[in-house]
């Protein structure tokens, strides 16, 4: 459960931030994506997603249930990313 979420809008690099970073990031989401039978994500992935702000929407669900964001922050973020 999520129970840090910002009232203003957040980015997908704020989102791996949060997460304590790229590196975490990765080895959470993987944890997840392992567990469902896919690959793991390299930390340089991760890296790539912060450098450009973007998290692929596949992803999106592993990052719910690692507790790292909401569906409505990613959502939201790429949004403004895409308003900008």
């Amino acid at each position: 459960m999520v129970t840090h979420l910002l009232a203003v809008p957040v980015s997908h690099r704020d989102i791996i931030d949060r997460g304590e970073g790229s590196t975490a990031v990765a080895r959470k989401i993987s944890e997840i994506e392992e567990a469902n039978g896919r690959q793991p994500v390299d930390p340089n992935t991760a890296k790539a997603w912060k450098r450009t702000d973007s998290i692929p929407g596949i992803y999106w669900q592993a990052f719910v249930d690692a507790g790292l964001a909401t569906l409505e922050e990613l959502a939201a973020a790429a949004a403004a990313k895409r308003a900008a």
